[in-house]
């Protein structure tokens, strides 16, 4: 068997539609489940309605991200080891960056199968271990804590810790997207493929986007708040995700990478 007929084989697509046909259908059994619950403790209707609408908002449109990012590794790897690895947990940034560690100096024309097993594993088996642990331990593991992560009180040391962990998120982000103004490593393709060769750069497009999404949240905010539009609270995080990438498309469109 040869890497071209491994990484489209038919069994992969099957296990593809298999894992696809769970996840709906454990989606739809817990929906179930939080509708009756959200009945048994008297829920008003607009409270169900408002909650149905952000969990929607938060499924669909960051699953755009998602899809590009299919589209992405499937140039390399395939349609299915991708699709089923972000139909499950999927987080975009850990997979395009666990690909991309996994991948260093191999290029389409290069991978084996031996290639294909090790970037299988980083995507799949190397980070099954939280979802195991939440299997096992989690109730253990929220009895403890949730009396000490109570966000009411705002002097807590749970609601300092939680800030401190996001404004270090960020920090991160903004620093991976600064550095990129002065060096960025660009890989050479030529033909609609990568050559292995790398070439050194600069981009101001990560900058550009970082910040436009903070702008896009903050004209958010002035809706909700001075305009009362408040039907774009649910949605608001979302829809500065998508016309922060939206503008990134544009820029690379109009030639600016």
């Amino acid at each position: 068997m040869d890497i071209q007929t491994l990484k489209e084989a038919w069994w992969l697509y099957l296990i593809g539609v298999l894992v696809s046909l769970f996840i709906i259908g454990g989606a739809l059994f817990f929906a179930k489940k939080a509708y009756i619950r959200s009945k048994e403790l008297k829920m008003g209707k607009e409270m169900i309605k408002k909650t149905v609408i952000s969990s929607v908002s938060f499924s669909i449109l960051p699953s755009i991200g998602i899809f590009i990012g299919v589209i992405t590794m499937a140039g390399l790897l395939g349609i299915p080891l991708p699709w089923v690895r972000l139909s499950v947990l999927g987080a975009l940034h850990y997979e395009l960056l666990a690909v991309k560690i996994a991948t260093d100096g191999i290029t389409v024309l290069s991978l084996n199968i031996e290639d294909f097993v090790t970037i299988a594993f980083v995507m799949t088996i190397a980070i099954i271990w939280g979802a195991l642990f939440t299997l096992f331990f989690f109730k253990k593991y929220q009895s403890k804590v949730i009396d000490k992560v109570d966000t009411s009180n705002k002097k807590s040391f749970a609601n300092l810790l939680f800030q401190s962990v996001f404004i270090g998120l960020v920090s991160a982000f903004f620093g991976d997207a600064f550095s990129k103004i002065f060096s960025y490593d660009i890989k050479e393709i030529q033909n609609g493929l990568y050559t292995g060769n790398e070439i050194e750069g600069s981009t101001f497009v990560p900058i550009i986007v970082f910040v436009s999404a903070f702008i896009f949240m903050a004209a958010f905010d002035y809706l909700i708040q001075k305009k009362k539009m408040t039907w774009l609270e649910n949605i608001q995080l979302s829809l500065s995700m998508v016309m922060a990438m939206t503008l990134a498309v544009l820029l690379g469109i109009g030639g600016i990478y």
